[in-house]
């Protein structure tokens, strides 16, 4: 009868996932308690619900236009595999760009909407500020174990 090696378990992946999952847990709180806190601080702090149109459309296109030119930087590549590297290390830029540009024009939306007060519009844009957070922590979080799996994976090699 052969005896198989039974497999280790990779302790450095493990350990990657487990910082990933504490990450995630106390953006979650973080998030939590401030919504918490936009609730208790709204009567307190009126925020300015000017808009100026021009300068978010301008900002927008901006956004947009530096959006498709990352991406029409790797239409000259010929080789697929540096091509898809472009694309990937591109993309991440690009959702920076576009998560900005949602986060700035929700703001602007919510400003701008009359159908709602100026107290609830201030939670609703301490809502959202606290959302923006939230989500970056979640993709810090996402940024470090992709790190930290790359690092493992080289000291397997």
């Amino acid at each position: 009868m052969v005896e198989w090696p039974t497999a280790m378990p990779d302790l450095g992946i493990d350990d990657c996932h487990d910082e990933f999952t504490v990450a995630c847990a106390n953006a979650s709180l973080v998030y939590s308690a401030s919504l918490q806190l936009c609730e208790l601080h709204a009567n307190e702090t009126i925020v300015s619900l000017e808009v100026d149109v021009e300068l978010e459309r301008t900002q927008i296109e901006l956004g947009s236009s530096a959006v498709c030119g990352n991406l029409r930087v790797c239409d000259v590549l010929e080789d697929n595999l540096e091509y898809l590297k472009c694309i990937s290390e591109n993309s991440n830029r690009n959702l920076d760009i576009l998560t900005e540009i949602n986060y700035n024009a929700t703001h602007a939306y919510t400003r701008m909407r009359e159908d709602y007060d100026a107290l609830h519009r201030t939670f609703l844009l301490c809502g959202l500020e606290a959302q923006k957070d939230y989500m970056e922590d979640l993709r810090e979080a996402h940024r470090e174990l992709t790190q930290c799996r790359l690092e493992v994976d080289e000291l397997m090699e």
